[in-house]
């Protein structure tokens, strides 16, 4: 009796071993994953030890349980079925291979991500779903700059095949056939809502419980790609951010962002406004009554900071010896070796340069959404004014949707790698991207198209990964590891850029012509001083009639180009930015994404903040931990609450300088 009852008891719990065992195998490749990762960068979990390994590693499976769960979810619910079907070899071994194929997915990103973490020092997120524009060069960069990733993938599947197959032959024989038990459905749903919810109570965990520790590190440990990936794509909508009065945050904004001199074009939008025209006794005024100055954005692909020689110096660093023609530019005109990428990736670094508005955490990005909202878009600002426009990319046409956001942002002319000519006496850069000196020969050839007053985009490609060059000569330093290509490709962008130079003059464009050099972000290779700021660190340049050369210490970033452009041009349009013109007085900061963690940086030090809780901070004085914080969520929430409600900016309310209202008081 007590023997046919025990054997009935292990035939009427059979259909779980299945289910438990492969969410097993999922959890050890996770955890591996993150020891992994842990190892593969040491600097970034230096302060942790093992100690933090081991807190991230326990914290990490509700994470990993939760992610695990919403993909083997629709293989838990068939195999707990109570019908006679569900029991059968093949039914079983259908949603069995189910678990293998989210194992192998799961394993590829999880590989990926840590390839990802590497270059940017955060989980993958939203950005992900950019990918798909851009499938040839993601191929690409897998059979070469990561080609032992890849690798790694091909060979954990084929072993991983072998292992699964095994493990289900043996579970099979255990299963004998048993029909689930009625109440099983049941059992398993309520195991899959608390593991999905990572609780029992409460809210669902999301990718900010991560960072309850208080340490940014012990959180990115914590987390794990594929949970990253799933959360930030499902949240990408507006979220709760009312940290202070309205008043109070459109303040604070406003004091940042607002010139003394401008007006604001209609008080309902609180940071659209009018800017009145330069006065040539102004200090760097470019010329108010001569012709209107064409305008040049180069956007610099990958460029960090510290691998410019003239900030390197500004910084009391050695050179590199990379950048000579940057360098001899930089002594003609404006270098701030203090600037910022508003984000992390060129998406971010677009709808920065393009429009003055950053990619915000839980809003789609500019060609995602972010246009759906009414912005002042930079070409659009130029076409008002009689401007030409044209936008080139170095990149396939359609990559980063450039084509569609190009159209959007009132590009008259719009080209691709596509409609580059190359150099014939060479071998072609990748599949993806042309050589920057075939990208900036196309440039001035368009410049020289084109009636004056032009603006122009130039978003160059050859010191984007897998950063090659198109000759020996190009290697100052032996390409025997991924930092010395990628100073190599800044060697040979650099020689690129003295060569358009040297055609701008030459062609007489030069003299009456604003240029912005800028990178759209970094390399995620910086030599910087590892502080959250050093991840966005980069070049910034600007030469344009009238300006005086000099170093601009001053803290800035991105945002400051839209209003620095308007200042610089002339534009008489009004606009909206969430930056100042940098060549307007006093003291300044920048704001800062990466991902869902919002980075506000200032002299007198910095605040890391997920929206929720502040993660880490540094300044000089304890008070100003709380102040700066205070400006960094008045820029979360007006921002936010503009976009969502489509009060950024409205052209019907663009009044003319002269009849706007009432202009900023003084700082």
């Amino acid at each position: 009796m007590d023997g046919t009852t025990t054997k009935s008891s292990r035939r009427s719990i059979a259909f779980a071993l299945r289910p438990a065992w492969m969410v097993l195998a999922h959890l050890c490749v996770y955890a591996s994953a993150r020891v992994a990762l842990f190892y593969a960068w040491p600097e970034q979990f230096a302060e942790l030890g093992l100690a933090g390994l081991g807190r991230a590693l326990i914290a990490g499976v509700r994470f990993d349980l939760s992610i695990i769960a919403i993909g083997l979810a629709p293989a838990w619910v068939a195999l707990a079925l109570p019908w006679r079907f569900a029991a059968s070899a093949r039914w079983r071994d259908a949603w069995g291979w189910w678990g293998f194929a989210v194992l192998v997915l799961a394993a590829g990103l999880l590989i990926a991500d840590a390839c990802y973490f590497g270059l940017v020092q955060r989980h993958i997120g939203v950005e992900l779903a950019a990918l798909e524009d851009d499938v040839d060069l993601l191929i690409g960069m897998a059979l070469r700059e990561y080609l032992a990733a890849t690798l790694g993938i091909v060979v954990f599947a084929a072993a991983g095949f072998f292992a699964w197959r095994r493990a289900m032959r043996w579970d099979a024989r255990r299963h004998g056939g048993a029909l689930a038990p009625l109440w099983a459905p049941l059992a398993l749903g309520l195991a899959l809502l608390v593991a999905i919810r990572g609780n029992v109570s409460g809210k669902p965990i999301g990718v900010v419980n991560a960072f309850e520790s208080g340490s940014l590190a012990e959180g990115y440990l914590t987390l794990n790609g594929p949970f990253s990936v799933w959360h930030s794509s499902r949240n990408a909508k507006p979220k709760a951010v009312e940290y202070m009065p309205w008043s109070e945050a459109i303040a604070l904004v406003q004091r940042e962002v607002l010139a003394p001199s401008e007006r604001l074009a209609d008080a309902t939008l609180p940071v659209q406004r009018a800017r009145p025209a330069r006065s040539s006794a102004e200090p760097n005024s470019s010329a108010p009554n001569g012709p209107k100055p064409n305008v040049v954005i180069l956007l610099l692909e990958s460029w960090d900071a510290l691998a410019v020689d003239s900030i390197r110096a500004a910084h009391r660093l050695p050179p590199l010896g990379l950048t000579p023609r940057f360098d001899a530019l930089a002594k003609d005109g404006v270098l701030f070796p203090r600037f910022y990428a508003s984000g992390q990736r060129s998406m971010d670094g677009l709808s920065a340069v393009l429009c003055g508005f950053p990619t915000l955490p839980g809003m789609p990005y500019i060609g995602r959404g972010m246009e759906q909202s009414r912005l002042a878009f930079l070409g659009e600002l130029a076409r008002a004014d009689g401007y030409a426009t044209f936008f080139l990319q170095g990149s396939k046409r359609s990559s980063f949707r450039g084509n569609a956001i190009a159209a959007l942002a009132g590009f008259d002319v719009y080209e691709g790698m596509e409609d580059i000519v190359e150099h014939q006496a060479r071998e072609p850069m990748a599949d993806w991207g042309s050589w920057d000196d075939d990208a900036f020969a196309e440039t001035a050839r368009l410049a020289t198209a084109h009636d004056s007053p032009f603006l122009g985009l130039a978003f160059t490609t050859s010191t984007h990964p897998p950063f090659q060059v198109p000759g020996p000569e190009f290697e100052r330093y032996p390409p025997d590891e991924q930092r010395h290509r990628y100073w190599n490709s800044i060697h040979y962008a650099d020689w690129s850029l003295g060569r358009f130079f040297e055609r701008a003059k030459r062609e007489g464009w030069f003299a009456n012509t604003v240029f912005v050099l800028v990178a759209d972000h970094t390399s995620g290779m910086s030599e910087g001083d590892g502080s959250p700021a050093s991840l966005h660190h980069i070049p910034c340049l600007i030469l344009a009639p009238g300006l005086q050369p000099a170093i601009d210490s001053r803290i800035s970033s991105q945002l400051d180009l839209v209003p620095t452009l308007v200042d610089l041009a002339g534009f008489t349009r009004p606009y909206a930015a969430f930056g100042r013109s940098l060549f307007e007085p006093g003291e300044r900061g920048a704001w800062c994404i990466r991902g869902n963690v919002v980075l506000r940086v200032e002299d007198g030090g910095w605040v890391v903040h997920n929206t929720k809780a502040r993660l880490e901070a540094k300044a000089t004085e304890p008070a100003d931990v709380d102040a700066i914080e205070r400006r960094l969520l008045s820029f979360v929430q007006v921002a936010t609450l503009l976009l969502r409600r489509n009060e950024v900016y409205r052209p019907d309310a663009a009044l003319t300088p002269s009849d706007a209202g009432a202009s900023m008081p003084s700082r």
